[in-house]
């Protein structure tokens, strides 16, 4: 993989904090409708997201086996009750997580990127393919919070 890429991967907490910049509680909270997630809900799956992806990555290295796992989002996200977390504490979380796998990615040797494993769905994946569908999961809850935010801007105006 190159340099960029672990860049793009690298970036993205500052790109989540700077979408949610000048936000405060009550906007990082609000639903548009029940069942909806918040932009803390979309934070924190994003760092679940990243715990196991970390898992994941550490399983294709140690040459596991097994499928990669899965995770049922909504559940995680619901039960941990994740919209009454504080959102500097899942971004502090993100960031250190986003972190130690940086690390350990810029340490891989360039064979090592092709080690592969089987995913949920029964397709083979990379390393690099894992670290490139983060930054793309990313970008797309990045679309999600800004969908959030216009809703919110909506309501404000219809009231």
């Amino acid at each position: 993989m190159s340099e960029s890429g672990i860049a793009d991967f690298s970036d993205t907490s500052r790109r989540l904090r700077q979408a949610i910049e000048g936000l405060d509680e009550r906007e990082l909270t609000w639903k548009a409708a029940p069942g909806s997630w918040s932009i803390t809900e979309v934070l924190g799956h994003l760092s679940d997201h990243s715990l196991v992806v970390s898992f994941r990555l550490r399983a294709v290295l140690a040459g596991s086996t097994e499928t990669l796992p899965a995770f049922a989002q909504n559940a995680w996200v619901e039960n941990q009750h994740t919209n009454e977390g504080a959102t500097g504490d899942i971004l502090e979380a993100f960031q250190a997580l986003l972190k130690f796998n940086t690390l350990l990615l810029r340490r891989l040797e360039p064979h090592e990127w092709e080690y592969g494993g089987v995913n949920a769905q029964g397709s083979r994946v990379t390393i690099a393919d894992i670290v490139r569908g983060f930054s793309a999961h990313v970008d797309r809850h990045l679309g999600q919070i800004d969908r959030i935010r216009a809703a919110q801007a909506e309501e404000s105006r219809r009231v």
